[in-house]
This record gives C-alpha cells, sequence and structure tokens, in this order.
C-alpha cells in the first residue's frame, strides 16, 4: 500500500515536471545568460528574467507550486550554511551591532513602506512586503504560497531590483575605496566522501521532519522557515559541515526563479517601468540608510565603515559574504548580520501574510 502511495506521488511529480517543461527550459537558458552578463543571483534573477520576457507575450508558460516544497528545503538549508562554529566566538563582540541591525531593518522598511504607500499608491501590506530590505527568497516564497497575483509583480520587481541595484552598487564603492579584487567563491571546499553525504542526506531528512512540525502550527512557509532555523543551529555548532555543491544550489534557483517568472504572466511594458523605476529609488534610500547606520557605529562604538556597510547593505547574502571574502574582511561578521536581518523578516512574514488571508 505504501509503495502504491510513493508510486503515485512520483508519478504526480513526474506529471507535473511535464507540464512546465517550457518555463524549466526557459529559466535554464535565462540562468545561463545571467551568468554570461555578470547579473547578481544569476541563476535565480536570469531565470525570472527570461520567463519575466515571456510574460509580455502570448506564450503560456506554468510552473505548478507543489513543485517548490523541496527547492524552499534547499534553500532554506542554503541560507543557514552562511553560518559556522566561529561565531559562536565572535557574537558577544556584535550586540550592539545586532541591536542596530533590527533597528534599521525596522527604519528602512517605514521609510520604503511610506514610500510605496504615499507615492506609489500600493495597498499597505503590499508596501511593507516590497519595502522589507532583504530577505527576497523568503519573501517570493512566502507570496508563492500565498498566491495572490496581483500582489507578485508589485512586491517581486522592486525586491528584485533592489538586489540588482545594491549588489551592482557595492563592488563600484569598494573598488573605488580599496581597489580591483577577485571574487570567485564563498570558502567553502567540500570533500565527497561518505561522511558528507551521510551528513547531506541527514540534514535533508531533520529539516523535513522539522518543517513538517512547524507546519501543525500554520506557520507560513514552513518549510523553508524550518530548514533555514534548523540548519543554522546545526551549523553553528558544526554538527554538520557539508553544504550542497554549486550546481545543486544553482538547480534550486532555476526552480524558484522560474516559478516566480511564470507568475508574471499579464504584466505590461509600463508596469515593468514603473516598479524598476521606483524600486532604484527605494534602493537608493535603503543604501542611504545602511550608510548611515554604519557611520553611526563607527564614531560612537569604533566599527569599521566598509565592513560594517558591507554587513548592513540590503542586498544577497551570497554576493555580500563573496565580496567580504574577495576584500579580507570577516565573512562571519558579514553573514551573521545579513542572516539576523533576514531571520528577523521571516519572523514577522507570518504576520503579515495572516493579515493578508484576513483581507
Amino acid at each position: 500500500m505504501k509503495n502504491k502511495k510513493f508510486l503515485s506521488k512520483l508519478r504526480n511529480i513526474y506529471s507535473e515536471i511535464k507540464e512546465s517543461y517550457k518555463a524549466i527550459f526557459i529559466g535554464i537558458a535565462g540562468g545561463y545568460i545571467g551568468t554570461l552578463i555578470g547579473l547578481p543571483l544569476p541563476w535565480l534573477l536570469g531565470s525570472l528574467g527570461l520567463n519575466l520576457c515571456f510574460a509580455f507575450t502570448s506564450y503560456n508558460i506554468d510552473f505548478p507550486t507543489k513543485l517548490l516544497s523541496p527547492v524552499f528545503l534547499i534553500v532554506g538549508i542554503i541560507l543557514g550554511g552562511t553560518l559556522n562554529a566561529s561565531l559562536l566566538y565572535k557574537i558577544h563582540l556584535w550586540v550592539y551591532s545586532s541591536v542596530a541591525m533590527i533597528i534599521c531593518t525596522i527604519l528602512s522598511t517605514m521609510i520604503a513602506g511610506f514610500y510605496f504607500y504615499k507615492v506609489c499608491k500600493f495597498e499597505k501590506l503590499i508596501s511593507v512586503l516590497a519595502a522589507l530590505p532583504g530577505a527576497f527568497v523568503p519573501i517570493s516564497a512566502a507570496l508563492l504560497e500565498f498566491g495572490k497575483k496581483d500582489s507578485h509583480k508589485a512586491v517581486l520587481i522592486p525586491q528584485a531590483t533592489r538586489v540588482i541595484f545594491i549588489v551592482s552598487f557595492v563592488p563600484i564603492l569598494f573598488i573605488k575605496q580599496l581597489g580591483f579584487s577577485e571574487m570567485s567563491g564563498y570558502g567553502f571546499v567540500n570533500i565527497y566522501d561518505l561522511k558528507y553525504f551521510l551528513e547531506i542526506t541527514f540534514l535533508v531528512i531533520i529539516c523535513f521532519l522539522f518543517s513538517g512540525f512547524l507546519k501543525r502550527f500554520n506557520i507560513p512557509s514552513p518549510t523553508l522557515i524550518g530548514a533555514m532555523a534548523l540548519s543554522g543551529i546545526l551549523y553553528t555548532f558544526e554538527i554538520v559541515n557539508s553544504r550542497f555543491p554549486n550546481t545543486f544550489i544553482n538547480i534550486a534557483f532555476i526552480f524558484l526563479g522560474t516559478a516566480l517568472g511564470s507568475r508574471l504572466n499579464g504584466l505590461k511594458i509600463k508596469e515593468l517601468i514603473f516598479f524598476i523605476f521606483h524600486g532604484i529609488i527605494v534602493s537608493s534610500i535603503l543604501i542611504i540608510v545602511a550608510m548611515l547606520t554604519a557611520y553611526l557605529l563607527k564614531e560612537f562604538l569604533g566599527f569599521d565603515f566598509i565592513p560594517t556597510f558591507l554587513s548592513f547593505a540590503p542586498g544577497g547574502i551570497h554576493e555580500m559574504v563573496v565580496i567580504s571574502i574577495a576584500y579580507n574582511i570577516d565573512p562571519i561578521f558579514v553573514s551573521y548580520h545579513h542572516f539576523l536581518r533576514i531571520l528577523s523578516i521571516v519572523i514577522v512574514l507570518p504576520f503579515l501574510l495572516n493579515r493578508f488571508r484576513e483581507n
């Protein structure tokens, strides 16, 4: 009986992949183009962008939401994998910057949300989701799970614009201040032996079980939230050390980007220009707030400005960590503060989505 149910699930997954093969192929092509042109988060934003291009045509593309559960699980583990044991020995030095990060996140959201609400005339909750400074993947996952299509374009395009704009701006600033440095990797080296596969298998299973536990409490995006929180703890205490290889990560991002892009069918060129324009303005505001926070921490508490700004600039967490490694800045300092911002946003998301359901 159990074997029949398992085979039935496999058939359902296969049929869903078969239905969405067009979108997946478009996503793969978009991700590859993203790597060629140097796009930040290339496999995510590239696959989203090319699927978005087809949204202006009559070509029908579809991507079932059911395929996203394993993707959310992997992405959550990826985010948790930015931490390691050295955090335990340093976190007591970052109490004030941690408080500053939470204040900065709240302040940035209030300013950007006010702009979207007053200037762009978004609904209040959509204004807040579009304004959240970071956590693009958790926000995207929550939107896909929530399924309110009218909110997708108003949130996803400004959020994607923020990632591209800030991740493009920060390296220019660093090259001007510190000179050019090669940016090539995250600093993790996997040894693909039996221990590696046992650790990855253990990590996937325990995160999956923990996500199922959270689901009982009706927490939105339990798969992504559970995987991110639990894997972060396991990596910090070095219970596991193995990370997913880049190829696996890229595949997960292709699926996620494809799902996001396929939800934007019917978008008009005027709407796209409108969202990108205001997304750039809000991104500039977020950079100014991050700079001001880093300056205040430097003046009053002795933090170095450049590492602190890198930690507070709400770009992609992986891109910021890569920049920190390239310029010999403590990657744990950078990843911890970005992880803290993402975690604080993820904790707030359920309350926002509950408000969505009520309306």
